[in-house]
């Protein structure tokens, strides 16, 4: 049980990072881009954010496994 709810922290927390919209502080960085002159759009924020967000999610994944092992 617990390394389920552990792996749905993770993946909820490191899954907002994947688009513009997935958490808060992406629309305010945004925000503070557009007002600097280099606004930052959906598919571009998209083309950084998710291979980024998926070696995250791979690398988290592993560690939940070794994790889940030392708590049996």
């Amino acid at each position: 049980m617990i390394p389920v709810f552990v792996g749905m922290m993770y993946g909820a927390t490191l899954g907002g990072n994947a688009t513009l919209i997935g958490s808060a502080a992406n629309i305010v960085a945004a925000g503070v881009c557009a007002n600097e002159g280099r606004p930052v759009t959906f598919a571009r924020f998209l083309r950084y954010g998710l291979p980024i967000t998926l070696c995250q999610l791979a690398v988290t994944a592993a560690y939940v496994m070794v994790l889940s092992k030392f708590l049996r």
